[in-house]
């Protein structure tokens, strides 16, 4: 073929793509109201903020996790139907958990947070999985960062309120504050950021409001501190909107930059390659996320303090077995392990439904000990004592 006609075809196709992906990115389209900025209260459960939005002009209220990490916004699927969104395509989503599934897109016409509206929203047609725990505090879905990138933001964990705003948001005069970069994929809006570790660069960590846990890096860094103690845990106790994963924790107390912001804190190095920066750090400061020149302000409330780690998180089985879904190296119980009881308790005595495990199960971890009666009626006592 000539060179003219090789380069000729090769422009009509880039032209064809680039068209493509231009109507991709049309697909979330605007903001619209009469200020420039505007409020949205969120309920803080769990370490994950939960807002209320009318879809497509409805006068019902439904409730969506609010999450940066989040490529695109998802409706679930039910919901969708209810609504009527129809099927656009097709796509494979991924989760944190390392599980990949594939979903319908649409895009809703309208998402309304009180007196602020979002038009022409691509979603994916969620359906959750049965050991997901996201529909326990937002049923309807998630608002995710391809909207979240139409405006700019303060969290204020405090007050428990959004502010979003087509202009750049600021924390007041004469107040302490950290700046950083972000940058986002291409089609993207998740922000990714440089942190230091120990003086190690780790690169693309995503700011991620939509996960309640610390910070999180790829096991393959934890050979880079060899002189650090560690603490190992084997997992499966978190659970993303297709259920859970095995995974292996290794925890070090390690010294942790972002901008010229500087602390000390467990960094959990997790065998999924997960890279993610969650509330458990995050609600310490206000935020402002400001998409238009890709900054994000930490302004300091108080002392970073990351949550101890459990080594032992149960599970529920059935309504009269227990799974252990966290355990630690050269304990009596296994991850998988199916027991009879918990202090003398089946599952169904102490929680009534999967939410109810989810929302409460932290009050059983804070006891001193726990009995746990095995499967062959063996008694194995657990100090959970975290002094």
């Amino acid at each position: 073929m000539h060179p003219f006609y090789k380069y000729s075809l090769f422009g009509m196709i880039l032209v064809f793509v680039s068209c493509s992906a231009y109507q991709q990115l049309r697909s979330d389209t605007a903001i619209s109201a009469d200020q420039n900025t505007h409020q949205i209260p969120f309920d803080y459960v769990k370490g994950l903020m939960v807002v209320e939005a009318n879809l497509q002009q409805k006068t019902t209220k439904n409730r969506f996790i609010f999450d940066t990490g989040a490529f695109q916004s998802k409706v679930e699927y039910s919901l969708a139907e209810h609504l009527q969104l129809l099927t656009k395509s097709r796509r494979s989503n991924g989760t944190a958990q390392g599980i990949r599934r594939t979903i319908e897109t649409t895009v809703v016409d309208s998402i309304l947070f009180d007196d602020v509206v979002f038009y022409g929203i691509s979603a994916g047609k969620l359906k959750y999985d049965a050991k997901s725990y996201s529909p326990c505090v937002a049923p309807d879905g998630i608002i995710g960062a391809n909207l979240i990138k139409l405006a700019n933001w303060k969290i204020d964990f405090q007050k428990q309120l959004l502010t979003a705003s087509k202009n750049t948001l600021f924390p007041p005069e004469n107040t302490r504050y950290h700046r950083l970069d972000f940058r986002t994929s291409f089609r993207s809006g998740i922000p990714k950021i440089d942190i230091e570790v120990n003086g190690k660069l780790i690169k693309n960590v995503l700011f991620d409001v939509g996960f309640n846990g610390g910070l999180v890096i790829p096991e393959n860094y934890v050979s880079q501190f060899p002189n650090v103690a560690s603490e190992f845990f084997f997992d499966q106790s978190t659970s993303g909107i297709f259920g859970s994963n095995r995974d292996t924790l290794i925890v070090k107390k390690l010294k942790v930059q972002l901008g010229d912001f500087h602390t000390e804190i467990p960094v959990q190095f997790s065998s999924l390659h997960k890279a993610l920066l969650g509330t458990d750090f995050l609600e310490h400061f206000t935020i402002y996320l400001d998409y238009d020149h890709q900054k994000i302000i930490l302004q300091p409330l108080e002392k970073v303090a990351i949550s101890k780690e459990h080594k032992f998180i149960p599970g529920i089985l059935s309504d009269s077995l227990w799974i252990v879904n966290r355990t630690v190296p050269n304990s009596k119980l296994q991850l998988g392990d199916t027991l009879k009881a918990i202090n003398g308790f089946a599952p169904k005595a102490l929680f009534t439904s999967h939410c109810d495990y989810f929302l409460n199960i932290s009050k059983l971890l804070h006891q001193d000990t726990l009995f746990i009666t095995t499967q062959d009626q063996k008694i194995i006592p657990l100090y959970l004592s975290k002094k």
